[in-house]
Protein backbone atom coordinates (compact mmCIF):
# COMPACT_ATOMS: atom_id res chain seq x y z
CA UNK A 1 0.00 0.00 0.00
CA UNK A 2 1.40 3.38 -1.03
CA UNK A 3 1.25 6.39 1.33
CA UNK A 4 -0.96 9.35 0.35
CA UNK A 5 0.66 11.91 -1.97
CA UNK A 6 2.37 14.86 -0.30
CA UNK A 7 -0.10 17.34 -1.75
CA UNK A 8 -2.71 16.03 0.71
CA UNK A 9 -0.50 16.45 3.78
CA UNK A 10 -1.85 19.97 4.29
CA UNK A 11 -5.27 18.44 4.97
CA UNK A 12 -3.91 16.21 7.73
CA UNK A 13 -1.84 19.07 9.11
CA UNK A 14 -4.92 21.33 9.44
CA UNK A 15 -6.89 18.57 11.19
CA UNK A 16 -3.98 17.80 13.46
CA UNK A 17 -3.56 21.42 14.54
CA UNK A 18 -7.31 21.83 15.09
CA UNK A 19 -7.54 18.66 17.19
CA UNK A 20 -4.39 19.52 19.12
CA UNK A 21 -6.06 22.68 20.40
CA UNK A 22 -8.56 20.50 22.29
CA UNK A 23 -6.75 17.22 22.93
CA UNK A 24 -3.07 17.96 22.67
CA UNK A 25 -0.70 16.76 19.99
CA UNK A 26 -0.49 13.09 21.02
CA UNK A 27 -4.24 12.47 21.33
CA UNK A 28 -4.87 14.51 18.18
CA UNK A 29 -2.53 12.25 16.20
CA UNK A 30 -4.17 9.19 17.77
CA UNK A 31 -7.71 10.23 16.83
CA UNK A 32 -6.60 11.23 13.34
CA UNK A 33 -5.02 7.82 12.84
CA UNK A 34 -8.07 6.02 14.26
CA UNK A 35 -10.32 7.78 11.74
CA UNK A 36 -8.18 7.54 8.59
CA UNK A 37 -5.98 4.46 8.88
CA UNK A 38 -8.89 1.95 8.92
CA UNK A 39 -10.52 3.75 5.98
CA UNK A 40 -7.30 3.53 3.98
CA UNK A 41 -6.96 -0.14 4.88
CA UNK A 42 -10.53 -0.73 3.68
CA UNK A 43 -9.62 0.99 0.40
CA UNK A 44 -6.58 -1.25 0.03
CA UNK A 45 -8.84 -4.27 0.60
CA UNK A 46 -11.22 -3.11 -2.13
CA UNK A 47 -8.31 -2.53 -4.50
CA UNK A 48 -6.88 -6.00 -3.89
CA UNK A 49 -10.17 -7.64 -4.81
CA UNK A 50 -9.26 -6.90 -8.42
CA UNK A 51 -6.46 -9.38 -9.05
CA UNK A 52 -5.87 -8.41 -12.67
CA UNK A 53 -4.99 -4.84 -13.64
CA UNK A 54 -5.51 -3.26 -10.16
CA UNK A 55 -6.28 0.45 -10.02
CA UNK A 56 -3.40 2.94 -9.65
CA UNK A 57 -2.95 4.52 -6.24
CA UNK A 58 -2.89 8.05 -7.64
CA UNK A 59 -6.45 7.79 -8.95
CA UNK A 60 -7.63 6.00 -5.80
CA UNK A 61 -6.30 8.79 -3.59
CA UNK A 62 -7.99 11.38 -5.80
CA UNK A 63 -11.32 9.63 -5.22
CA UNK A 64 -10.64 9.13 -1.50
CA UNK A 65 -9.75 12.75 -0.79
CA UNK A 66 -12.60 14.01 -2.94
CA UNK A 67 -14.91 12.35 -0.42
CA UNK A 68 -12.80 13.36 2.58
CA UNK A 69 -12.56 17.06 1.68
CA UNK A 70 -14.81 18.37 -1.10
CA UNK A 71 -17.60 15.85 -0.77
CA UNK A 72 -18.14 16.23 2.96
CA UNK A 73 -17.86 20.05 2.91
CA UNK A 74 -20.38 20.36 0.05
CA UNK A 75 -22.72 17.81 1.64
CA UNK A 76 -22.56 19.58 4.99
CA UNK A 77 -23.47 22.95 3.47
CA UNK A 78 -26.29 21.71 1.22
CA UNK A 79 -27.82 19.41 3.83
CA UNK A 80 -27.75 22.19 6.44
CA UNK A 81 -29.64 24.50 4.11
CA UNK A 82 -32.40 21.93 3.53
CA UNK A 83 -32.60 21.07 7.23
CA UNK A 84 -33.02 24.74 8.11
CA UNK A 85 -35.94 25.05 5.69
CA UNK A 86 -37.58 21.94 7.13
CA UNK A 87 -37.02 23.19 10.69
CA UNK A 88 -38.68 26.49 9.88
CA UNK A 89 -41.61 24.70 8.32
CA UNK A 90 -42.13 21.73 10.65
CA UNK A 91 -39.95 22.13 13.73
CA UNK A 92 -36.55 20.96 14.89
CA UNK A 93 -37.50 17.35 15.72
CA UNK A 94 -39.03 16.75 12.30
CA UNK A 95 -36.04 18.44 10.67
CA UNK A 96 -33.64 16.10 12.45
CA UNK A 97 -35.54 13.00 11.37
CA UNK A 98 -36.08 14.18 7.80
CA UNK A 99 -32.51 15.36 7.59
CA UNK A 100 -31.13 11.97 8.65
CA UNK A 101 -33.46 9.70 6.69
CA UNK A 102 -34.15 11.72 3.53
CA UNK A 103 -31.94 14.76 3.05
CA UNK A 104 -28.57 13.28 4.01
CA UNK A 105 -28.89 10.09 1.91
CA UNK A 106 -29.99 11.93 -1.24
CA UNK A 107 -27.42 14.73 -0.93
CA UNK A 108 -24.45 12.64 0.18
CA UNK A 109 -24.98 9.79 -2.29
CA UNK A 110 -25.19 12.36 -5.07
CA UNK A 111 -22.04 14.27 -4.12
CA UNK A 112 -19.73 11.43 -3.10
CA UNK A 113 -19.58 9.61 -6.46
CA UNK A 114 -18.90 12.86 -8.32
CA UNK A 115 -15.27 12.10 -7.50
CA UNK A 116 -15.43 9.31 -10.11
CA UNK A 117 -16.09 11.71 -12.98
CA UNK A 118 -12.97 13.78 -12.24
CA UNK A 119 -10.37 13.64 -15.01
CA UNK A 120 -7.71 11.70 -13.13
CA UNK A 121 -10.22 9.06 -12.01
CA UNK A 122 -12.52 8.99 -15.03
CA UNK A 123 -9.75 7.96 -17.44
CA UNK A 124 -8.96 4.94 -15.25
CA UNK A 125 -12.54 3.61 -15.38
CA UNK A 126 -12.11 1.20 -18.29
CA UNK A 127 -13.73 -1.84 -16.67
CA UNK A 128 -17.15 -2.17 -15.04
CA UNK A 129 -15.69 -3.30 -11.70
CA UNK A 130 -13.65 -0.10 -11.52
CA UNK A 131 -16.74 1.91 -10.61
CA UNK A 132 -17.30 -0.24 -7.52
CA UNK A 133 -13.72 0.32 -6.36
CA UNK A 134 -13.60 4.07 -6.97
CA UNK A 135 -17.08 4.51 -5.52
CA UNK A 136 -15.97 2.74 -2.36
CA UNK A 137 -12.88 4.97 -2.23
CA UNK A 138 -15.04 8.12 -2.40
CA UNK A 139 -17.29 6.78 0.35
CA UNK A 140 -14.38 5.76 2.57
CA UNK A 141 -12.80 9.20 2.39
CA UNK A 142 -16.14 10.77 3.30
CA UNK A 143 -16.60 8.34 6.19
CA UNK A 144 -13.12 8.97 7.62
CA UNK A 145 -13.67 12.71 7.95
CA UNK A 146 -17.24 12.22 9.18
CA UNK A 147 -16.09 9.78 11.88
CA UNK A 148 -13.55 12.30 13.09
CA UNK A 149 -16.19 15.05 13.17
CA UNK A 150 -18.65 12.87 15.14
CA UNK A 151 -15.95 11.93 17.61
CA UNK A 152 -14.97 15.57 17.95
CA UNK A 153 -18.60 16.52 18.59
CA UNK A 154 -18.63 14.58 21.87
CA UNK A 155 -15.42 16.11 23.15
CA UNK A 156 -17.22 17.35 26.24
CA UNK A 157 -17.91 13.75 27.35
CA UNK A 158 -14.24 12.83 27.56
CA UNK A 159 -11.47 11.22 25.58
CA UNK A 160 -12.80 7.67 26.05
CA UNK A 161 -16.19 8.56 24.57
CA UNK A 162 -14.53 10.29 21.62
CA UNK A 163 -12.40 7.22 20.91
CA UNK A 164 -15.40 4.89 21.31
CA UNK A 165 -17.47 6.87 18.82
CA UNK A 166 -14.72 6.81 16.23
CA UNK A 167 -14.10 3.08 16.69
CA UNK A 168 -17.81 2.16 16.53
CA UNK A 169 -18.36 4.20 13.39
CA UNK A 170 -15.24 2.69 11.80
CA UNK A 171 -16.88 -0.75 11.90
CA UNK A 172 -20.40 0.37 11.07
CA UNK A 173 -21.19 3.58 9.20
CA UNK A 174 -17.86 3.46 7.35
CA UNK A 175 -19.03 0.26 5.69
CA UNK A 176 -22.33 1.94 4.81
CA UNK A 177 -20.62 4.80 3.01
CA UNK A 178 -18.27 2.43 1.17
CA UNK A 179 -20.93 -0.04 0.01
CA UNK A 180 -23.57 2.58 -0.83
CA UNK A 181 -21.30 4.77 -2.96
CA UNK A 182 -19.87 1.63 -4.59
CA UNK A 183 -23.38 0.95 -5.91
CA UNK A 184 -23.60 4.35 -7.59
CA UNK A 185 -20.08 3.87 -8.91
CA UNK A 186 -21.18 0.57 -10.44
CA UNK A 187 -23.92 2.37 -12.35
CA UNK A 188 -21.51 5.07 -13.52
CA UNK A 189 -18.96 2.53 -14.77
CA UNK A 190 -21.65 0.75 -16.79
CA UNK A 191 -22.44 4.09 -18.40
CA UNK A 192 -18.78 4.90 -19.07
CA UNK A 193 -17.67 1.47 -20.30
CA UNK A 194 -20.73 0.04 -22.03
CA UNK A 195 -22.72 3.20 -22.74
CA UNK A 196 -25.62 2.24 -20.47
CA UNK A 197 -28.34 4.85 -20.16
CA UNK A 198 -28.56 7.28 -17.27
CA UNK A 199 -31.56 5.32 -16.06
CA UNK A 200 -29.15 2.55 -15.07
CA UNK A 201 -27.09 5.08 -13.12
CA UNK A 202 -30.26 6.42 -11.47
CA UNK A 203 -31.29 2.89 -10.49
CA UNK A 204 -28.03 2.24 -8.66
CA UNK A 205 -28.10 5.74 -7.16
CA UNK A 206 -31.54 5.09 -5.68
CA UNK A 207 -30.30 1.75 -4.34
CA UNK A 208 -27.44 3.59 -2.63
CA UNK A 209 -29.88 6.17 -1.22
CA UNK A 210 -32.13 3.37 0.03
CA UNK A 211 -29.29 1.59 1.80
CA UNK A 212 -28.08 4.82 3.40
CA UNK A 213 -31.60 5.87 4.40
CA UNK A 214 -32.29 2.45 5.93
CA UNK A 215 -29.14 2.66 8.04
CA UNK A 216 -29.87 6.21 9.19
CA UNK A 217 -33.47 5.26 9.90
CA UNK A 218 -32.44 2.38 12.16
CA UNK A 219 -29.95 4.60 13.99
CA UNK A 220 -32.53 7.39 14.38
CA UNK A 221 -35.14 5.01 15.78
CA UNK A 222 -32.54 3.58 18.15
CA UNK A 223 -31.75 7.05 19.47
CA UNK A 224 -35.43 7.41 20.41
CA UNK A 225 -35.36 4.06 22.28
CA UNK A 226 -37.27 2.29 19.53
CA UNK A 227 -35.66 -1.06 18.66
CA UNK A 228 -32.39 -0.12 20.38
CA UNK A 229 -29.63 -2.55 19.53
CA UNK A 230 -31.89 -4.73 17.36
CA UNK A 231 -32.18 -2.06 14.69
CA UNK A 232 -28.43 -1.56 14.72
CA UNK A 233 -27.73 -5.27 14.26
CA UNK A 234 -30.35 -5.58 11.51
CA UNK A 235 -28.95 -2.55 9.70
CA UNK A 236 -25.41 -3.88 10.06
CA UNK A 237 -26.44 -7.20 8.52
CA UNK A 238 -27.98 -5.42 5.53
CA UNK A 239 -24.86 -3.28 5.18
CA UNK A 240 -22.57 -6.31 5.26
CA UNK A 241 -24.80 -7.90 2.62
CA UNK A 242 -24.34 -4.87 0.36
CA UNK A 243 -20.61 -4.98 1.02
CA UNK A 244 -20.56 -8.66 0.12
CA UNK A 245 -22.40 -7.85 -3.11
CA UNK A 246 -19.71 -5.34 -4.05
CA UNK A 247 -16.96 -7.81 -3.17
CA UNK A 248 -18.46 -10.65 -5.23
CA UNK A 249 -19.24 -8.34 -8.14
CA UNK A 250 -15.67 -7.04 -8.33
CA UNK A 251 -14.26 -10.56 -8.36
CA UNK A 252 -16.83 -11.85 -10.83
CA UNK A 253 -16.30 -9.01 -13.30
CA UNK A 254 -12.54 -9.23 -12.91
CA UNK A 255 -12.50 -12.94 -13.75
CA UNK A 256 -14.96 -12.44 -16.58
CA UNK A 257 -12.73 -9.76 -18.08
CA UNK A 258 -9.71 -12.08 -17.94
CA UNK A 259 -11.66 -14.93 -19.57
CA UNK A 260 -12.87 -12.58 -22.31
CA UNK A 261 -9.35 -11.33 -22.99
CA UNK A 262 -8.07 -14.91 -23.14
CA UNK A 263 -10.85 -15.90 -25.54
CA UNK A 264 -10.08 -12.94 -27.78
CA UNK A 265 -6.46 -14.05 -27.96
CA UNK A 266 -7.59 -17.56 -28.88
CA UNK A 267 -9.86 -16.17 -31.58
CA UNK A 268 -6.91 -14.36 -33.10
CA UNK A 269 -5.03 -17.65 -33.51
CA UNK A 270 -5.61 -19.59 -36.80
CA UNK A 271 -8.00 -22.50 -36.55
CA UNK A 272 -7.32 -25.98 -37.99
CA UNK A 273 -8.94 -25.08 -41.30
CA UNK A 274 -7.08 -21.79 -41.46
CA UNK A 275 -3.82 -23.59 -40.72
CA UNK A 276 -4.39 -26.05 -43.55
CA UNK A 277 -5.37 -23.34 -46.02
CA UNK A 278 -2.38 -21.23 -45.01
CA UNK A 279 -0.05 -24.24 -45.24
CA UNK A 280 -1.54 -25.29 -48.56
CA UNK A 281 -1.08 -21.86 -50.07
CA UNK A 282 2.44 -21.78 -48.63
CA UNK A 283 3.37 -25.10 -50.27
CA UNK A 284 1.61 -24.14 -53.46
CA UNK A 285 3.74 -21.02 -53.52
CA UNK A 286 6.81 -23.10 -52.95
CA UNK A 287 5.72 -25.41 -55.81
CA UNK A 288 5.46 -22.46 -58.17
CA UNK A 289 8.90 -21.33 -57.10
CA UNK A 290 10.29 -24.83 -57.63
CA UNK A 291 8.76 -25.04 -61.13
CA UNK A 292 10.27 -21.69 -62.00
CA UNK A 293 13.63 -22.84 -60.78
CA UNK A 294 13.35 -26.09 -62.76
CA UNK A 295 12.43 -24.24 -65.95
CA UNK A 296 15.32 -21.84 -65.50
CA UNK A 297 17.69 -24.75 -64.89
CA UNK A 298 16.54 -26.54 -68.05
CA UNK A 299 16.89 -23.41 -70.11
CA UNK A 300 20.37 -22.86 -68.73
CA UNK A 301 21.29 -26.50 -69.53
CA UNK A 302 19.97 -26.18 -73.05
CA UNK A 303 21.97 -23.02 -73.64
CA UNK A 304 25.04 -24.77 -72.30
CA UNK A 305 24.53 -27.74 -74.71
CA UNK A 306 24.10 -25.40 -77.67
CA UNK A 307 27.30 -23.47 -76.98
CA UNK A 308 29.74 -26.10 -78.49
CA UNK A 309 27.71 -26.32 -81.69
CA UNK A 310 27.65 -22.55 -81.95
CA UNK A 311 31.42 -22.39 -81.40
CA UNK A 312 32.05 -25.10 -84.07
CA UNK A 313 29.83 -23.33 -86.56
CA UNK A 314 31.63 -20.07 -85.88
CA UNK A 315 35.05 -21.71 -86.51
CA UNK A 316 33.82 -23.18 -89.81
CA UNK A 317 32.55 -19.80 -90.89
CA UNK A 318 35.89 -18.20 -90.07
CA UNK A 319 37.79 -20.93 -92.04
CA UNK A 320 35.59 -20.48 -95.09
CA UNK A 321 35.92 -16.72 -95.16
CA UNK A 322 39.39 -16.56 -97.00
CA UNK A 323 38.15 -18.93 -99.72
CA UNK A 324 35.20 -16.69 -100.43
CA UNK A 325 37.45 -13.70 -100.59
CA UNK A 326 39.81 -15.51 -102.99
CA UNK A 327 36.94 -16.50 -105.18
CA UNK A 328 35.74 -12.96 -105.25
CA UNK A 329 39.29 -11.80 -106.22
CA UNK A 330 39.57 -14.35 -109.08
CA UNK A 331 36.26 -13.54 -110.59
CA UNK A 332 37.22 -9.91 -110.49
CA UNK A 333 40.52 -10.43 -112.47
CA UNK A 334 38.81 -12.49 -115.17
CA UNK A 335 36.23 -9.76 -115.61
CA UNK A 336 39.00 -7.20 -115.90
CA UNK A 337 40.71 -9.24 -118.62
CA UNK A 338 37.53 -9.59 -120.66
CA UNK A 339 36.94 -5.87 -120.50
CA UNK A 340 40.47 -5.31 -121.75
Amino acid sequence: MEPPPRRYLWFFLILLLALAADFGGLLAALFLGMAFIPALLYMNWFRNLEKHDPEPWGALYQAFFWGAITGIIAAGIISSIFVVFVALAAGVIVAQIVGAIIIAPFVEEFLKPLGIIRGGVRKEVDEVEDGLIYGAACGLGFAATENLIYGWSVIGEGVAVTAAVIVMRTFSSTLVHASATALTGHGLSQHFVHGASWRVVAKYYLAAVGLHAFWNGMMTLGSYDFLPGVGFIFALIVTIGALQFSRNKIRELDEKRVDLTYQQKLDQQPSAGDWWSQSQSKWEGRGVTWNNREAARRQEYGDHEKQPHRAQAQRRAEAAAPLHEAARDGSGWATYKRER
